[in-house]
């Protein structure tokens, strides 16, 4: 008779809600590559969009100076706003879902939770908030990844979370 793999209850155990996730420490090269990665891709994204956007615009001119002055702003806050949420949604979704963007792809990191498992869509938005806050001051919050024993930044103290090999 051969013996079940079934615990006492006789019902299989539910698989966990998150996997643990562990590895070594991404160093800074690592991490500024896969960054510099993502702005190309990200440039090449909001420009082809934003081209596409004019070209769309530019089928049928406007016709009055009052309509042409409204496109000029309209276009203005699109040209400022769009890239900002192009990039918003492009962090924010891709690390919540998987934890790697294309340039962490390339580089064969991930990111992480402190405790080892995906990170939360509010773990990502704060990561991007971080983001913000590690470019003000001449880019010190991403510089500390380079002295910081364990490679994080401030976007990552602030999230609670880590790149890792995979």
């Amino acid at each position: 008779m051969i013996e079940n793999d079934l615990p006492s209850s006789g019902f299989a155990e539910p698989e966990p809600d998150h996997v643990e996730l562990s590895g070594t420490a991404a160093d800074f090269s690592s991490r500024c590559m896969a960054l510099l990665i993502d702005a190309v891709f990200l440039s090449c994204l909001v420009g082809f969009t934003l081209f596409l956007f004019v070209r769309v615009v530019m089928v049928q001119p406007p016709a009055t100076w009052q309509s042409l002055f409204y496109l000029l702003i309209s276009s203005m806050a699109l040209f400022m706003v769009w890239p900002l949420f192009l990039a918003a949604f492009y962090f924010i979704v891709l690390h919540s879902f998987g934890g790697q963007t294309l340039g962490k792809v390339f580089m064969g990191i991930r990111v992480v939770s402190d405790q080892g498992s995906m990170l939360s869509i509010g773990s990502s938005f704060l990561r991007l908030v971080g983001y913000l806050l590690s470019t003000v001051p001449l880019g010190a919050g991403f510089l500390w990844a380079a002295v910081d024993q364990q490679h994080s930044a401030w976007h990552d103290k602030l999230a609670c979370s880590r790149v890792i090999y995979l």
